[in-house]
């Protein structure tokens, strides 16, 4: 009698989220709540799992599928490892946002990872889920989703080690949060560049034994040469994409300039300085907020701000402990390299402009409107139009 009660209460679970469709290779059920959306939903959760057992060489194997559910927005995204009856696992996977989204690869993949962990066997109750760090699903969640990795050439160098103990960037801070992932996905196809990588790795993730304690697991990849494994990640943050590609995200001065304006005009909340802003309540988290946007920026600043931008972050950090004259007088400062740095990049621009239209052999095309007079219809006194009349006579 249990067990039909479970039976019809799984059935009637499945009504609810709707039709069930499972991904080509079997690694997922999927189900939503309507159909908006659902088959470009459908499309990005099969490249991933297609880009998964090619990342990870991963055998198909015949493991029961994730349940997958898109949910409605708003619905917290939730991942759970049950035991059902008969002895087989259950992973089930709720995702309310895109599947084009950076957390929904990070989810994505730590679903795959416990479905190769745990195989055909059911946890036992109570027994711990492994923790797999962070970078590790990020950057493979980055590369299964196939995330455009053009600006990775922007990195600033970073100590391995330093990475490794890096907090994940808030979810609302999407350019810190996107950048992360591109650092993570750069060291996982480093560390996964062969055989015996991969080899290693699949060692690492490993496989459930209901005799031992599953915990936490470690921060670096048993098998990995964590120095070899470095090196091929410097050289693959700062190889470009294309030879003829400037990095993507490298901005104009111009809009480097109008990002940087309205992040410090909405960073300072209604306050003249940054030294009212820290006297506010709640003034250190503003700060600290603050402080983080700017980072953002300067990941993808122009040259030309980019100094601008870190004379500001130190300016923010010390605004703190700092006396209210001296942090007016360095804000003065800052508006006055400001203004300096946007006449000097509309000078530049000017110029450049010029230049094109001028002197280069090959132009772009883009001032050939300047170049070509408008037509305008030719007007005509009397006497044309008398003449017309007489030519219109066969004259």
């Amino acid at each position: 009698m249990v067990s039909r009660l479970l039976i019809i209460g799984l059935l009637a679970t499945e009504t609810i989220l709707g039709s069930i469709s499972t991904s080509p290779q079997g690694a997922f059920a999927v189900s939503s709540v309507n159909s908006a959306g659902s088959a470009s939903f459908r499309r990005a959760v099969e490249k991933a799992e297609k880009n998964f057992f090619e990342t990870t060489h991963y055998p198909q194997g015949d493991h029961p599928p994730v349940r997958l559910v898109q949910a409605e927005s708003g619905v917290p995204t939730s991942l759970s490892v049950n035991a059902l009856e008969g002895g087989w696992p259950e992973i089930r996977l709720v995702l309310p946002t895109s599947a084009e989204d950076s957390e929904t690869g990070h989810f994505l993949a730590i679903a795959l990872l416990l479905r190769e962990y745990y195989g055909k066997t059911a946890p036992a109750p109570g027994s711990a889920v492994p923790h797999y760090p962070d970078w590790v699903s990020h950057g493979l969640g980055a590369l299964m989703l196939q995330m455009p990795l053009n600006s990775r050439t922007t990195s600033q160098d970073q100590e391995l080690e330093a990475f490794l103990s890096q907090r994940v960037p808030d979810s609302e801070n999407t350019t810190l949060l996107r950048h992360y992932d591109i650092r993570s996905a750069a060291l996982v196809s480093a560390g996964m560049s062969d055989d015996r990588g991969r080899s290693a790795f699949r060692d690492w993730v490993g496989s459930y034994d209901p005799s031992q304690s599953s915990g936490r697991s470690t921060a670096w990849i048993d098998g990995w040469d964590m120095r070899g494994v470095e090196r091929r990640w410097v050289l693959g943050l700062h190889a470009p994409e294309s030879k003829d590609q400037l990095p993507g995200s490298i901005q104009s001065a111009t809009t480097s300039l109008e990002e940087y304006r309205k992040i410090m005009e909405q960073g300072r909340a209604g306050s003249s300085s940054l030294a009212e802003l820290s006297k506010k309540k709640g003034g250190e988290y503003s700060l600290q907020k603050l402080g983080e946007k700017l980072t953002a920026l300067r990941l993808q600043a122009n040259p030309m701000v980019a100094p601008l931008v870190d004379q500001t972050m130190k300016l923010v950090t010390m605004a703190r402990h700092a006396s209210p004259k001296k942090i007016i007088e360095e804000e003065a400062h800052l508006q006055a390299e400001y203004l300096a740095i946007a006449k000097q990049a509309q000078g530049i621009e000017d110029y450049l402009n010029w230049y094109e239209a001028a002197k280069v052999e090959s132009p772009s095309g883009m001032f050939e409107g300047y170049l070509t007079a408008p037509s305008s219809p030719v007007a005509k006194g009397p006497i044309g139009r008398y003449l017309d009349q007489f030519e219109a006579r066969g004259w």
